[in-house]
């Protein structure tokens, strides 16, 4: 079993932080063991038709990993419970931002993190508004105002419609100008450095609740929302629902009737059944494919024209609850479902799941390390993909 070490982070919540060479020790440990147990030598090498399955590193932290950002040796994790920075070059060396230690979170839920240039940390919280940190200072962006924590004489107080859209971000975007995209509950803002500029289904959203941005290598901006995908040239919107292709159809039963109980207006998400339209998360491939991520209602593919959804079950993606997307540097995609990590090469899919390793099979965050190894964010910690 492997040891654990507990850190009291709200006196009622804690983190399970494995330590990194008692995994080590533990995967050369069973590597002795298969070695030990073969009743006939190792091959020396591995014969062409045969790829070497990979083997995972996992790390309990006791809270679901909602996103994973690499800072060179770095890797930041957002968690529902605060921030963990942890140097990939060391066996344990971390560190822990939340709510109560730090002095630039008014939140617990952290739903985004994402690094500029500069290598400020951009971070979208659960009703905190967006935070940033440069290493040293913090400061938070809300609908009515920005600064530090301490509101004192350098906070500035936006005027009404020139703040951040909502407290409830979901994903940033940095622009080739500069600029940032971010997703709220309440429409995309837009910010310039000074201000922010946010547009609803007024402007064009087909629904205000925007989970995923993306831009695609034609410069056009994909907004992923709860009513569908929008795209958005910088003067025209276009939109793209169920009705033109995106997601699968969606069979009803019973009890899936009336389980939206109004968690916008308490902001608790208790959306249980599938639902084509609402749209998790977007990449864009090397090709300029968008491929877009449903809740419950598969993994779509959209050239521009045609429409193609991929779905559980039929020897492609592990599941239809579609949290997370990325494209590697050789353009595989790879897609964080509620049935583990799936990948896709444009022509065989691949899925890895808790039977193969992986720490849990709700995947939420992908990241891609400097060295090539894959790392997966699930709902009970981290997992690393070693090839």
């Amino acid at each position: 079993m492997l040891e654990k070490q507990y850190i009291d982070v709200y006196n009622t919540t804690y983190f399970w932080v494995c330590q990194l060479r008692n995994v080590l020790f533990s995967s050369v440990i069973l590597v002795f063991y298969l070695v030990g147990c073969a009743q006939i030598p190792l091959p020396l090498t591995t014969p062409a038709h045969k790829k070497k399955p990979p083997r995972f590193i996992n790390f309990e932290t006791g809270a679901n990993i909602k996103s994973l950002a690499f800072e060179g040796r770095f890797l930041w994790l957002g968690l529902s419970t605060g921030i963990i920075r942890y140097d990939t070059h060391t066996q344990d060396q971390y560190e822990i931002h939340t709510n109560r230690s730090s002095k630039g979170l008014l939140a617990r839920g952290i739903y985004k993190i994402a690094i500029d240039q500069q290598g400020t940390k951009w971070i979208g919280t659960y009703g905190g508004g967006l935070s940033q940190f440069d290493g040293k200072q913090w400061q938070i962006f809300t609908p009515y105002g920005a600064g530090k924590t301490s509101y004192d004489a350098s906070w500035t107080i936006y005027p009404a419609g020139s703040g951040l859209g909502d407290l409830w971000v979901y994903d940033i975007l940095f622009d080739s100008d500069n600029t940032a995209w971010i997703a709220t509950w309440k429409g995309v803002s837009h910010y310039d450095g000074k201000s922010f500029k946010t547009y609803t289904v007024e402007a064009g959203l087909l629904n205000k609740w925007v989970y995923a941005i993306a831009k695609d290598l034609d410069g056009i901006l994909w907004f992923g929302t709860e009513g569908g995908l929008n795209s958005f040239d910088g003067q025209n919107w276009a939109g793209y629902t169920h009705e033109d292709g995106l997601g699968a159809k969606i069979e009803l039963t019973a009890n899936d009737a009336g389980t939206d109980t109004g968690h916008h207006r308490r902001h608790q998400k208790e959306n249980r059944m599938g639902n084509p339209n609402y749209v998790l998360d977007i990449a864009i491939d090397h090709n300029n494919i968008k491929w877009i991520g449903t809740w419950g209602a598969g993994l779509s593919r959209f050239d521009g024209k045609q429409w193609k959804t991929f779905t559980a079950g039929n020897g492609t993606i592990g599941g239809n609850f579609v949290h997370a997307l990325e494209i590697d540097s050789e353009g595989t995609l790879w897609a964080g479902t509620d049935q583990g990590v799936s990948r896709f090469d444009g022509k065989q899919w691949t899925t890895y799941t808790t039977q193969d390793g992986l720490l849990d099979n709700n995947v939420f965050s992908i990241a891609f390390g400097p060295t090539g190894n894959k790392w997966f964010g699930t709902w009970s910690g981290l997992s690393k993909m070693v090839d």
